[in-house]
């Protein structure tokens, strides 16, 4: 009998102990689940059809675009808002008799030849160049440092179609963030996850063979994660797949 009692015993403590660490484990994995933090500025933008680190969105005027970058357009702040102009004091910018005296005629025509808003009728080389106009091609292409954008030649009205970008954007770092952190970090599923093909790369002189693609779907917006042989992040694109047909 007593036997009996001690093995009932034993039983409990040994049931009691495993229930224990079962619990233990569970609070675990709780915890470990509860660590992944999803990136809220992805859909934020890019259901707006834009890249967080880019002055304009997808459909943007181009004549806006071009008017920013080679014009003497408003300043903009990075969401595109207008921003109000500073106050100079008047007498401080009036110049001196002296001074007056000593500006041409010539030189106030270059002055305002030089805040003009250039045609888009020849290729531009300022802080924005254009390619295409001059030989009537399909797309035309815009560059601005790492900031490309595209329209249809046909369409300039319906806007920017496609912009690319290799700048930090969304917290991802150029070079740095990977392939699992992008991914990792994404409440969506991806679209479409492969190997990147030339024509994916089309914004790119020479295409990176083996890069990868991770693309999403915000609404009418495509957006899309570039990865090098090394799954770093290496460009950023978007565009709205009823304007974007290539």
């Amino acid at each position: 009998m007593k036997r009996l009692v001690a093995f009932i015993l034993v039983s409990l403590i040994v049931f009691s102990f495993a229930s224990c660490g079962e619990k233990q484990q569970n609070d675990v994995l709780s915890q470990t689940v509860s660590i992944v933090e999803y990136n809220k500025l992805v859909p934020e933008y890019a259901s707006k059809g834009m890249i967080d680190t880019v002055m304009f969105p997808v459909g943007a005027s181009v004549d806006e675009v071009v008017e920013y970058y080679n014009g003497d357009g408003p300043a903009l702040d990075e969401h595109g808002a207008n921003l109000s102009s500073k106050e100079v004091n008047s007498e401080s910018e009036t110049p001196s008799d002296t001074e007056t005296s000593s500006v041409t005629g010539s030189t106030a025509d270059t002055s305002s030849e030089a805040d003009s808003v250039p045609e888009l009728d020849d290729e531009i080389v300022y802080d924005l160049t254009i390619r295409g106009l001059d030989t009537g091609d399909r797309i035309i292409k815009m560059y601005s440092y790492d900031t490309r954008y595209f329209y249809y030649n046909a369409s300039p009205m319906s806007g920017i179609a496609y912009i690319a970008q290799s700048i930090d954007s969304f917290g991802y770092m150029i070079g740095h963030s990977t392939y699992a952190d992008v991914k990792g970090t994404i409440e969506a599923q991806p679209v479409s996850d492969k190997v990147a093909s030339d024509d994916d790369m089309f914004f790119m002189v020479e295409p990176l063979v083996g890069s990868k693609i991770l693309s999403y779907q915000y609404g009418d917006y495509m957006l899309n994660f570039f990865f090098d042989t090394n799954d770093k992040l290496f460009y950023t694109t978007i565009y709205n797949v009823h304007v974007w047909t290539e």
